[in-house]
């Protein structure tokens, strides 16, 4: 079975992160969550994570958790995007994966 993060599940282009800039805001522990509904059946994903956040080995496991973590929520038939970023050093954050559930459930009330 194929368990890969697809291309269509990401935000990509320039366009569709400048577009994020419109949509609402969430705010849960460590987590800035910006959302946007696209009109289509189809969730996306993308993320932002500067070096402020730690070093690479850091950024990169915080990604692929989120990543994991969105693949395997049921949000995927919303039709909203999504863009996540980090607010806190990787050293202060106490439970990225936790504060994404929760601001997923915010979204899905």
């Amino acid at each position: 079975m194929n368990q890969r993060f697809p291309k269509s599940g990401r935000l990509r282009s320039k366009a569709d992160f400048s577009a994020m800039r419109k949509g609402k805001r969430i705010n849960v522990g460590g987590i800035r969550l910006a959302y946007r509904f696209n009109g289509s059946g189809k969730s996306r994903l993308g993320l932002a994570v500067s070096r402020k956040f730690g070093n690479a080995v850091q950024r990169n496991r915080l990604k692929r958790q989120l990543r994991e973590q969105f693949r395997r929520s049921d949000c995927s038939s919303l039709g909203v995007d999504l863009l996540v970023i980090p607010t806190v050093n990787v050293d202060r954050m106490v439970d990225a994966i936790h504060d994404f559930s929760e601001a997923l459930a915010k979204i899905r009330q």
